[in-house]
């Protein structure tokens, strides 16, 4: 009798065991087919398309899992992705709202695009670089899923409102506004995502400061290093190396080379004078006597004065004869500081040698 209740006894914990495996596997295969479910977080979230295919945000009340086909994809992602150009090494990249998995990025984000030039009211042409932080809007980030490439639409946008801001200004009021233009435009931009400006369709950001550095002309560069897109359909390829074969290695593109404005023959190589300067580079000119003291302005016309005079001696000498000029021609005659300095070397030349 005690060998069979201890049989009993055996087998009957053999089958509670077998029973709280069985269970537990069950266990970890509900879960795993019931979760885990992605929770609505912080910095990205998830675009999910309903049975009556309407897309909407994810919420904490949908029970979707990494990987679920209702999940918006994107599968054309690059229309999702806005420009970065790096002036230190001229070079183009591109960052991406949406990964491989469809998780639409929440973070600020830092839009730099390709450098443009602007004109101002007065007809100065300048080339900007700007730059604008913006993040996705959670409470729109549906109209993503609408637009038919976001970064371009961004990048025009962008350079429009700059070009607004700057065309409305003379050249000396760009130089005295500069701040002042960055926060019309950052105000504009915000408008249109907000419904409050004139023009403009949501894109579903949120915009929050807009920055730009210009210089003076059109000095657009003349290439660019342009790296490949890994999320690209084609894997990115930007171009073909010797035998014919795409290759993913960031490659120096050539840009078509921009005229520039006010280029008369071999003006380049000449040093302009006051007889050679073009209107805007009067009123460039002018600006510097602007609020300036008796003095300065009597040294800027002498500065002047003499490059002119520089400038006909260099084109006289050019043309194979022997030009002479006297002191007066040259504009040294009565010359303060040089008739100082003869009387200080015939001052030393009179001087008796010194003796023991």
């Amino acid at each position: 009798m005690a060998d069979v209740s201890a049989v009993s006894t055996s087998l009957i914990i053999s089958v509670l065991v077998a029973l709280l495996v069985i269970g537990g596997a069950v266990v970890v295969l509900v879960y795993k087919a019931r979760g885990p479910y992605i929770p609505p977080a912080e910095d990205d979230t998830y675009l999910v398309r309903g049975p009556d295919g309407r897309i909407q945000a994810l919420t904490a009340e949908m029970k979707v899992k990494v990987g679920d086909p209702r999940i918006v994809q994107f599968q054309h992602r690059q229309h999702l992705r806005f420009p970065v150009y790096d002036p230190r090494f001229n070079s183009l990249t591109h960052d991406h709202l949406v990964t491989d998995a469809g998780a639409i990025s929440l973070r600020i984000h830092t839009t730099t695009p390709f450098p443009f030039t602007a004109v101002t009211n007065d007809g100065h042409v300048v080339t900007v670089t700007p730059s604008v932080s913006f993040c996705v809007n959670r409470e729109r980030v549906t109209d993503l899923a609408r637009l038919g490439n976001f970064g371009d639409q961004l990048e025009r946008r962008i350079r429009s409102a700059f070009s607004g801001a700057i065309g409305r200004r003379k050249d000396e009021q760009l130089r005295e506004s500069h701040h002042e233009i960055e926060r019309e435009v950052t105000e504009e931009l915000a408008g249109m995502e907000s419904g409050t400006g004139d023009l403009g369709v949501p894109l579903g950001v949120n915009v929050f400061e807009a920055r730009f550095s210009y210089r003076d002309g059109s000095t657009l560069p003349s290439d660019v290093v342009v790296t490949p897109d890994a999320m690209a359909p084609d894997g990115g390829a930007i171009g073909t190396d010797a035998s014919g074969d795409t290759t993913l290695a960031p490659q120096r593109v050539a840009l078509a080379q921009a005229a520039q404005l006010g280029d008369v023959g071999s003006r380049d190589i000449e040093t302009p004078g006051a007889m050679q300067f073009l209107g805007t580079e009067l009123d460039k000119l002018l600006d510097q006597f602007r609020d300036r003291s008796p003095e300065q302005i009597a040294a800027l016309l002498s500065l002047m004065e003499m490059q002119t005079r520089q400038n006909i001696v260099s084109m006289l000498s050019k043309s194979g004869g022997l030009v002479v000029f006297s002191a007066k021609d040259l504009g040294l005659e009565g010359n303060p500081a040089l008739t100082e300095r003869l009387n200080e070397m015939a001052a030393e030349a009179e001087e008796p040698p010194e003796t023991e």
